[in-house]
């Protein structure tokens, strides 16, 4: 890579540029630390013409390219596998134009997720999608992987949402498809082929996404049940409630052992490692939140709800933080799966490790069919050991469920091993055809997804 520094020198200048080992560490490391690459150089371009001639330079020399957002994936998605060229995209972060007409917001795809929110709160409009991480990842890389997120079981996926996109393909040609019309019937709509596609076939620059007013009122209510009938019963109550925002579950056992990580962190209430909690989120009138609580309380007698904004976003810090406190008690193997609600326990009791020795933990997006999987071990050499035995009953599980290996956080490195069980060995194929049109030199995010 050494050799080509006074190119990319010249196509982005010095002060776009990155070589310093110290600053090019957090960049060539995934966010659970889980990948290392070793990249010698990152560029920070500040225009899509930048974008371009970059990978139209790698392009006619072969370098193969990351594109790179906020690097908050979970699957080692934007973290280089080699001496891959680090294209971040953190300087194009420039929201361009809201269209209170439209409701359609146009910006870079550098800009952070809560940077968007807070320009958009002086409309009354917000981001369609919310993550816990909404404060460093990025506007491109939630496209690119079709992120899930908290909004889901209102909103629907990220990809409805998408209007238009601005895509600089592998070869350096600059595919517009920016679009602020609501309604497009003109044929095959190609800007859902990037996304989701993890930055393999195209770096997306800019975006026009539809934005969706600020609810009048939010209710959180956080409770404690009996065991998972309970919740399922319970959830089922909850879809035919119009405003519902979010359900989200927790077993207690998590919940009591994040309590020493979260320290001045208010707790509801005792939490008890043998009941399961429920967060869940409300968006309508006063006499809608009333008549709700009550029927809410028909179903536990452990219940508490916010009075207030601070309130609400300490019982949501609650849920937020368990990704993070996970990560603090060991090394972790993380699975982000879709399968049935009302199968979540019976999918943790035939994985399950056991209380002695790892430690096997889930929680997740009820609402949407969204379960987070993960097992904790004492020591790095003990998780990769057990990795491959237990994804493939991970693996064998899910698929027997027609579930999916990946909800929301995507493909990466970590689960393209799995990719063509998943989707079968024709679609697949078909795939991998797409991926050789739109990059026939591979130098776009090699050994991610496929």
């Amino acid at each position: 890579m050494k050799k080509f520094l006074n190119s990319f020198k010249q196509i982005v200048g010095s002060q776009n540029m990155i070589t310093d080992p110290f600053d090019l560490k957090p960049l060539n490391q995934d966010w659970q630390r889980f990948y290392q690459g070793k990249s010698e150089l990152a560029v920070t371009p500040t225009s899509t013409k930048m974008v371009s001639e970059v990978l139209q330079f790698c392009n006619q020399n072969n370098i193969k390219v990351v594109p790179q957002g906020g690097n908050t994936s979970f699957v080692g998605g934007a973290t280089p596998v080699q001496d891959e060229l680090i294209l971040s995209l953190k300087k194009m972060n420039n929201i361009l134009e809201f269209d209170t007409t439209t409701s359609i917001v146009t910006a870079e795809s550098g800009v952070i997720l809560q940077s968007l929110n807070d320009y958009l709160q002086a409309y009354r409009y917000q981001m369609p999608w919310d993550l816990g991480a909404r404060g460093s990842c990025q506007l491109g890389g939630n496209i690119a992987t079709n992120a899930g997120g908290l909004n889901v079981v209102r909103n629907g996926p990220l990809r409805n949402y998408v209007m238009g996109l601005e895509v600089v393909l592998p070869n350096g040609k600059v595919l517009n498809l920016m679009n602020k019309n609501r309604k497009d019937n003109t044929g095959t709509d190609l800007k859902q082929l990037f996304i989701g596609s993890e930055g393999t076939l195209g770096i997306i620059t800019q975006a026009n996404v539809l934005c969706s007013p600020i609810p009048e009122q939010r209710q959180v209510f956080f409770l404690e049940l009996n065991d998972f009938d309970e919740v399922i019963y319970l959830l089922r109550s909850a879809k035919q409630f119009e405003q519902l925002g979010a359900f989200e579950l927790m077993e207690g056992r998590i919940l009591k052992r994040c309590l020493p990580f979260n320290g001045q962190l208010k707790a509801p209430f005792e939490f008890k490692e043998d009941k399961y909690y429920v967060l869940i989120e409300i968006c309508g009138q006063q006499i809608e939140l009333e008549y709700y609580f009550e029927r809410l309380l028909k179903h536990t007698e452990q219940i508490v709800f916010n009075q207030n904004e601070s309130e609400l976003q300490t019982m949501w810090r609650w849920r937020e933080s368990v990704p993070e406190n996970l990560h603090k008690m060991g090394h972790v193997l993380t699975y982000d799966l879709s399968i049935p609600p009302d199968k979540f326990e019976w999918f943790a009791e035939q994985v399950y490790y056991g209380r002695k020795g790892p430690y096997n933990a889930f929680y997740g997006h009820l609402g949407d069919g969204n379960i987070h999987y993960n097992i904790i071990f004492d020591s790095v050499e003990e998780m990769h050991k057990e990795q491959q035995r237990v994804e493939e009953k991970i693996i064998t599980l899910t698929k027997n469920l027609y579930g999916s290996i990946s909800a929301e956080h995507g493909v990466g490195q970590l689960k393209r091993h799995y990719m063509q069980v998943q989707k079968g060995k024709d679609t697949f194929k078909y795939m991998q055809t797409l991926k050789e049109l739109f990059d026939p030199n591979n130098i776009l995010n090699p050994e991610k997804l496929l």
